[in-house]
């Protein structure tokens, strides 16, 4: 049995896009975001910090949903859209 990891795509995927802010709200609200993101506990506007700790126990361990609030060291702030882009489509981080 082999085991890859998805390769991650080049910035070429989003030549000609602009950006589109008020759809984002939209594919945010529709996909729940917050659900998931939101820091375990928040209420009201808290909850739009998107800070990530929820902790979804499995078989294979316990998965934390990540902080992708726009902090440039705890959260995504600092990724380039490519970074998003791959994260969502590929699995992957700016790490790997």
């Amino acid at each position: 049995m082999w085991l890859t990891r998805p390769r991650p795509d080049g910035a070429e995927v989003l030549a000609g896009l602009t950006g589109d802010a008020a759809r984002g709200q939209i594919v945010f609200d529709a996909g729940g975001c917050a659900a998931c993101h939101a820091t375990p506990k928040a209420e009201a506007e808290a909850r739009l910090v998107l800070a990530g700790g929820k902790r979804f126990p499995s078989p294979f361990g316990t998965f934390v949903a990540p902080n992708i609030s726009q902090d440039q060291q705890a959260g995504i702030g600092a990724w380039q859209a490519i970074d998003l882009w791959n994260a969502l489509h590929n699995g992957t981080s700016p790490d790997g």
